[in-house]
């Protein structure tokens, strides 16, 4: 008992000193962190033609205002071509309606029938891609809203000037329910851990990712790598497309936005749930490293609060007569706790949330442990739930 106690002890410690460093790589991050918002303009001579393709599958609650938004945006040549993926509520009518009122820039597309060897969303991508006249294509979701009506001419804009072949531009999370206020910081975070912007933009980097909210391809480099074609049977495209991007050589290109665009993931915690579970199976690919970032999470974050309550469950029953070495495991665990909050009440308001939300880590922290158990298994498993359907992942 009493070396258990003290390598916790010296744990504890390690983990106080690691958490405290990480208010210099915070202070790093906020200088390195590149935000793209309304305030960037830049005049250009000619603007290249750009087809917008939204893929809505049983999308009748949000569809109808991501059109509506896309339609308002001031680009001077753009055009919007929706594909209804065999959808069973009212999608099909509402593209269609809007198509009537917008005949010049909205084009609607129904899906019927998904061939074999292909999922939804790529098929439903790749039947649009196959209309689209612009020299870019912008893929993005119906559950993103552009608020702004300069997205497509500061994205464009952002694009040229830097030569990019893929901008992915991040969205900005809405979050209305309580489990979305404690899920969402943490799921995110945990991603960035491994896929942070500057890794991620650097071409020396094997690091590759790209958010399928907001995709803006060169349509050179989307033909040359075949489109859709590429990444047909993915549950995750968007990271197959940065993975692919960055192995051929081209320019991939991450960043966050201030106030371009918004996008609600989920609704309940059910979603929340399966959805960041897939993207997690997705994003990190290989088993061992859905394993790392297990073992991540539960040594760095969680492992001081497992110790202080269950030195203080010891305390409660033995009437708090305790050996010196245990009450030292209470104060340190109450130190790294402390350490690890002091870096997290600065996190939370970088990453769109409010600060106090930072007090509710440990419990979204908790429940992402079980995704990513539940994103591990699925390796072993071979299926993947998905919007209510059962899909085989192992082809």
């Amino acid at each position: 008992m009493m070396e258990i106690a003290a390598i916790l002890t010296i744990y504890l410690i390690l983990n106080t000193i690691i958490w405290l460093l990480r208010h210099f790589s915070l202070t790093q991050a906020k200088r390195q962190a590149e935000v793209l918002d309304s305030s960037y303009r830049k005049d250009m001579k000619h603007w290249p033609k750009v087809s917008v393709l939204v893929a809505a599958r049983n999308e009748e609650k949000n569809i109808a205002r991501c059109l509506k938004y896309l339609l308002e945006q001031d680009y001077p040549d753009f055009e919007i071509i929706a594909i209804d993926d065999r959808s069973e509520d009212g999608t099909g009518e509402i593209v269609d309606k809007l198509a009537e009122e917008h005949k010049d820039k909205l084009k609607v597309i129904h899906i019927e029938n998904l061939p074999e060897n292909w999922l939804g969303k790529p098929n439903a991508m790749y039947e649009g891609a196959k209309y689209a006249q612009g020299e870019y294509l912008l893929f993005t979701d119906a559950d993103c809203f552009f608020y702004c009506p300069s997205v497509i001419r500061i994205a464009v804009s952002y694009t040229i000037d830097n030569n990019l072949d893929l901008l992915s531009v991040l969205p900005v999370l809405e979050t209305h329910t309580v489990w979305e206020k404690i899920l969402q910081p943490v799921c995110s975070a945990v991603l960035m851990i491994w896929f942070r912007p500057h890794r991620v933009n650097d071409p020396e980097s094997k690091i590759a990712y790209a958010n399928g909210a907001f995709m803006l391809f060169k349509k050179e480099c989307y033909m040359s790598i075949d489109g859709h074609q590429a990444v047909k049977d993915s549950i995750s495209e968007d990271m197959d497309f940065a993975r692919i991007i960055k192995q051929r050589g081209f320019k991939l290109y991450v960043i966050q936005n201030r106030d371009l665009y918004r996008t609600r993931m989920y609704e309940d915690f059910r979603s929340t749930f399966t959805g960041w579970s897939r993207i997690f199976f997705g994003c990190f690919a290989k088993p061992f490293r859905v394993i790392l970032a297990i073992l991540l999470l539960v040594i760095m974050s969680l492992l001081p609060y497992f110790i202080l309550i269950g030195t203080i469950l010891l305390a409660c029953h033995r009437n708090w007569y305790l050996p010196h070495n245990i009450w030292n495991l209470v104060v340190w665990s109450i130190i790294a706790v402390i350490a690890q909050m002091s870096v997290l009440l600065r996190f939370y308001p970088l990453s769109g949330a409010r600060w106090y939300q930072a007090f509710s880590y440990p419990i979204g922290a908790s429940v992402t442990l079980v995704m990513l158990i539940n994103a591990l298994l699925k390796f072993f498993t071979g299926k993947i739930n998905w919007r209510g359907r059962s899909i085989n992942i192992r082809g």
